[in-house]
């Protein structure tokens, strides 16, 4: 007898672009039962299916996932997003991008919970799928296309404007490791993965986009009973003062608040007062008519999706991570250039936090003389220069002169350039600091320190919990002091376990359901019963089995570090002023709460209580 699916479509695409070939898989339930499905089915499929996880990412042999959740495309509200995971190309380890709007609930109705691609295409091709049926085309007349321009030629070459397309721009056909892949890209957008380089992956797969189009419907096991939870959270999260704001201005409407507790980072994160903050925050987007529009995901009651207009174009506005690191970061406060550098980089498919980041270093490395007119092709860098910015962005995204450098990424680029001016990349692991000081937000410090991705605000969102959010499902029930360093290593490590369970179902972090609610809806939509501790369990073994890929490709306690700024230096002013991160001690905290030796290694009692012995001899690892 056939199984019958609730939530999940029961189906994952293989595909093969070197031999053109696809193969159907049925979902398995020990699979279902083990990983969820999202990223932790992703985190399984790449391990099992890898053949050597210290791969060159671009090798044709590394596997690039695009997976959906059991709860993608239902009526939960933020039940709108997808991940693509792959080996990084920024971080030589494990990699992850998210992405909401429309594709994922679309790629279900279409028939399959998820995509599993390797090899290469000879010459340039993308893939379209229509309710299970599934084509190769041709891309090599959209080779070199802007993401807007890709979207607008497949929606012609299929004869229909409703598909939805997840596609790179040039940034990734060029292999630049900090290319995004972009999806519901018009009108209004696009949502990108911004995040590890998935898009340069995917270049180097020579694959432009994914189309795809359904009829399908997600089959829900008790209806009433989902919409019952629905009705009594709606209240609950409307009225939050977070969802307020976020529906009012977007999470740009957060810069003012972030900046008051000196979190926001200015100057490559050295200075801790900047006035022109003022001029780009949401509210001022919205006061000068820069805002034209509200959007939002699928099942979103909040739509924190701004729409702004450049050059003829409705596009999706800048968020606050695009407005710190493309603003702030650099000393420029004018907000028609942000929206206008927005779209930019939108164009080109490149990682709005990390262009920022490597840019801010190229900058402070130039005015203290590591890096020169000579390196730069002429060019002067300096802060709050404008054209400067736009120039390195398209060099960037055409990997040309200078930007060749800049498109590795800072880490990388630092290493290329040396003359110690690594000590100026802010980054963990190769993936570029988020627009979050640790300084302002300590536990924020540790989860960057071990997040699996490198540098990460979202595994975990604990800046949240030192804002004074409790999560009483999850045991944090006091407000917890933003300086404090104390006790913070179990609350750090149950929040990104959480979160993998988030990115796992996948739902929004921004729509705040609690985790026994989760748990009561997973549970409704799928038929299949899940507490909060079952969750959790499920969430340690995902980002265990991340732990355990980063260790096979080189990662210890070492990695697990920030940058000496965050660790040594002071602000002299702002919220944050007179504070570092005291990073070992926390440290020390969260790897005895995860069963982890001093080393961060997992230890074996670990391993086999979460059943993934049988991953270490595929991983090469010996623990």
């Amino acid at each position: 007898m056939a199984q019958e699916y609730y939530g999940y479509v029961g189906s994952i695409l293989y595909v093969d672009l070197s031999k053109e070939k696809v193969e159907q898989r049925r979902l398995e339930y020990d699979d279902i039962d083990n990983f969820l499905g999202g990223i932790g089915l992703a985190t399984k499929i790449i391990v099992e299916e890898i053949p050597d996880p210290r791969i060159d990412p671009f090798s044709p042999d590394n596997i690039l996932v695009f997976m959906t959740g059991p709860l993608t495309g239902s009526p939960v509200y933020g039940a709108a997003r997808y991940v693509v995971a792959s080996k990084s190309p920024l971080t030589m380890a494990w990699g992850e991008s998210h992405i909401s709007g429309y594709w994922g609930p679309e790629l279900k109705k279409a028939g399959f919970d998820g995509i599993v691609i390797r090899g290469k295409a000879t010459t340039p091709v993308y893939l379209f799928i229509r309710d299970g049926v599934i084509e190769f085309r041709d891309a090599s007349k959209l080779w070199g296309l802007d993401v807007f321009k890709t979207d607008e030629a497949i929606k012609k070459d299929v004869g229909d404007e409703s598909i939805r397309v997840a596609a790179i721009g040039p940034a990734g056909e060029n292999l630049s490791r900090i290319a995004c892949i972009a999806s519901d890209i018009q009108p209004n957008g696009p949502r990108t993965g911004g995040r590890t380089g998935m898009g340069a992956v995917m270049g180097s797969k020579n694959l432009k986009a994914i189309a795809v189009k359904g009829s399908g419907k997600i089959k829900i096991k008790d209806v009433s009973r989902v919409s019952s939870i629905l009705s009594r959270l709606l209240p609950l999260i409307m009225s939050s003062p977070t969802a307020q704001i976020l529906a009012s201005f977007g999470t740009a409407g957060e810069v003012e608040e972030f900046y008051e507790y000196g979190d926001m980072p200015i100057k490559n994160f050295t200075l801790g007062e900047f006035d022109g903050y003022r001029n780009i925050t949401g509210q001022s987007f919205r006061e000068k008519g820069i805002v034209v529009d509200v959007y939002g995901c699928w099942a979103c009651p909040v739509k924190c999706w701004k729409v702004v207009e450049v050059d003829g174009r409705r596009i999706r506005a800048p968020e606050y991570e695009t407005i710190a690191s493309l603003g702030t970061l650099l000393m420029i406060d004018d907000p028609n250039y942000l929206a206008k550098v927005n779209y930019l980089c939108y164009r080109y498919g490149i990682d709005t936090i990390s262009v920022g980041v490597t840019i801010a270093w190229a900058i402070e490395c130039f005015e203290r003389g590591l890096i020169t007119a000579r390196d730069t092709g002429g060019m002067e860098l300096k802060w709050g220069d404008k054209e400067v910015v736009v120039k390195l962005i398209e060099m960037i995204g055409k990997r040309v002169g200078f930007g060749n450098i800049l498109a590795e990424g800072c880490r990388q680029a630092s290493r290329i350039i040396g003359r110690g001016t690594e000590e100026f990349c802010m980054h963990v692991k190769g993936t570029e600091m988020p627009m979050h000081d640790s300084r302002a937000f300590k536990g924020m410090g540790l989860q960057y320190a071990t997040s699996n991705r490198g540098a990460d605000h979202l595994y975990g969102l604990f800046f949240r919990v030192e804002q004074g959010q409790r999560v009483h499902d999850l045991k944090i029930y006091e407000r917890v002091d933003r300086f404090e360093y104390k006790g913070k290593g179990w609350m750090v490590a149950t929040m990104e376990m959480w979160s993998e369970i988030q990115e796992s179902m996948v739902t929004c972090k921004f729509i705040d359901i609690p985790p026994a609610h989760i748990a009561g809806l997973y549970t409704y939509v799928t038929g299949i019963r899940k507490t909060v501790p079952d969750l959790l369990k499920i969430g340690k073994r995902i980002f265990t089995l991340k732990r355990l890929f980063n260790i096979a490709n080189g990662i210890t306690r070492t990695d697990d570090i920030l940058p000496k700024r965050f660790l040594k230096e002071f602000l002299k002013e702002g919220g944050s002023k007179n504070q570092v991160v005291e990073l070992e001690p926390m440290l020390k905290e969260y790897y005895e709460y995860m069963g982890w030796d001093e080393n961060g290694i997992p230890k074996k009692e670990v391993i086999e209580e979460l059943g993934l012995g049988k991953y270490i001899a595929k991983l090469r690892i010996n623990i």
